[in-house]
């Protein structure tokens, strides 16, 4: 009897700590434990992990996505070429002097050079020429009238450099760039002498010669693209009509007639551009 109680004792110990072995590794064994990690509350918070990380990603791309539709383009371009070439033409209104020596007024046709110098400042240089005529006067005589003998071809050709400062900078405004300029050169005349004047006697010709002329004027370029653009400027020329001498002796009084007078021009011009 006392060998069986002991051996029943040895197997009630032997249970105990198979039990409590179990209980320390999560094992089910014979005591029916569930482990930690495959509880039934394992699956819900693996799920809300993944609802949240997906509410985050949308979020942050619907602000990405609010961010660029509330950004405003500028209006502003850049005008990365620093050179370009013009081909222009227009019309030259003149002031003729008092004595209406000066040429009439005509069109005029160019080309143009420029070149950007630094931020605002352009470089510009250009050739213009004007197919226009004059008339022919002749002394009569003393305390008389001047005559008019004719018509005579007339042809000035206008080279010039000047100072263009953009008003917007190296860019453009909704695709303008405007402009004011100045300058000078040489108003020289292009043509020989008329068959209309060789009976004249040479005190009472009248000779334009090589004049100086100043300039200064206003303008805008409109870019259709990149490289063309469309530009339009108006501008003052200036130069000096000579009186010849013989007109000068006209009257035996003394009259108010200058040597010579500046007389001012306007010149409306419109081209196209290629910038380079």
């Amino acid at each position: 009897m006392a060998g069986n109680g002991r051996e029943r004792e040895r197997e009630h110990l032997r249970l105990r700590d198979r039990a409590a072995l179990a209980h320390a590794h999560g094992g089910g064994g014979e005591t029916g434990a569930v482990p930690p990690d495959r509880g039934p509350g394992a699956g819900r918070g693996v799920g809300a992990r993944l609802l949240g990380a997906a509410v985050l990603g949308w979020m942050l791309s619907f602000g990405a996505g609010r961010l660029a539709a509330q950004e405003i383009p500028s209006p502003y371009r850049y005008v990365e070429p620093r050179q370009s070439a013009l081909v222009t033409g227009g019309y030259l209104f003149t002031d003729r002097g008092e004595l209406d020596l000066g040429p009439e007024s005509a069109p005029l046709v160019g080309v143009r050079y420029s070149i950007r110098l630094s931020g605002p400042f352009t470089a510009e240089a250009g050739v213009a020429y004007l197919p226009s005529s004059r008339t022919v006067f002749d002394t009569v005589g003393v305390d008389q009238p001047l005559r008019e003998v004719g018509e005579a071809d007339f042809g000035l050709a206008l080279v010039d450099v000047a100072l263009r400062f953009d008003l917007t900078g190296p860019r453009t405004y909704h695709g303008f760039q405007p402009f004011v300029m100045a300058g000078g050169g040489l108003a020289i005349e292009a043509s020989g002498d008329d068959p209309v004047e060789s009976e004249i006697a040479e005190p009472a010709r009248f000779d334009f010669g090589t004049r100086f002329a100043g300039e200064v004027g206003a303008g805008v370029e409109w870019f259709a693209t990149r490289h063309l653009a469309l530009r339009a400027d108006v501008r003052d020329v200036f130069w000096k009509l000579k009186t010849p001498p013989a007109f000068l002796r006209q009257s035996s009084e003394p009259v108010d007639i200058a040597d010579d007078e500046w007389v001012q021009n306007f010149a409306l011009s419109l081209g196209l551009a290629y910038h380079f």
